[in-house]
């Protein structure tokens, strides 16, 4: 049965998303009033969420002024998504006995739906599409530690830097990146490991 999140916990990943999405800059403070007017809900689940990102590094509690978005340096999200690279290369060796037509079928979509937010110029939707096409083998390596691991690294180190970038450069990096997954989804289907892990690698640390 899934588990139904609290509003502190929607609150939490609403907040990542705007972060994610650029909608919430670097340094830039977080409006507990605009929340509650955005999402209808109490300021008691606003505070939870915001000590709870203050606590895991994402948000910083500044006294007596407010809850600022943590600024991340370059070389330090490079470290990150290095390591996650490598994490997420292993989840992908793991989880490729387990890869069955659906999971195929279901990352092929993925890679159509970011296509068309491509097209589109569509960043929210690509983003997320992004995370559907990694999260569907990240599920199924049946290492739990791991998929925390990469989850929470993922979390603590939100690239942000891609959405502030000239539009048509964006996209246009974009379209490179989804000829990756494109690769990665063959070698997955011909259960390449070694290529398909040596790219997965790749992918991570592209230089934008």
């Amino acid at each position: 049965m899934a588990k139904i999140k609290s509003l502190s916990e929607q609150v939490y990943e609403y907040i990542v998303h705007q972060i994610k999405i650029g909608t919430l800059s670097f340094e830039e403070k977080i409006n507990e009033t605009d929340l509650i007017q955005q999402l209808g809900i109490s300021r008691t689940p606003i505070r939870e969420a915001l000590i709870q990102l203050a606590s895991d590094g994402i948000l910083e509690n500044v006294p007596r002024k407010g809850f600022y978005v943590k600024s991340i340096t370059s070389q330090a999200m490079d470290e990150a998504y290095a390591i996650i690279g490598q994490l997420d290369a292993y989840a992908l060796k793991l989880a490729l006995p387990n890869i069955t037509p659906s999971h195929i079928e279901r990352m092929n979509m993925a890679i159509e739906k970011m296509d068309l937010s491509i097209e589109r110029k569509n960043y929210e939707l690509y983003c997320s599409w992004q995370e559907e096409f990694h999260l569907i083998y990240l599920e199924i390596c049946g290492n739990q530690t791991l998929i925390h691991l990469i989850k929470e690294l993922e979390r603590k180190n939100i690239r942000t830097t891609f959405f502030s970038a000239d539009t048509e450069k964006l996209f246009s990096f974009f379209k490179i990146i989804n000829e990756q997954h494109r690769k990665l989804l063959d070698y997955i289907i011909q259960k390449d490991t070694e290529n398909a892990t040596a790219l997965i690698s790749e992918h991570w640390t592209m230089e934008f």
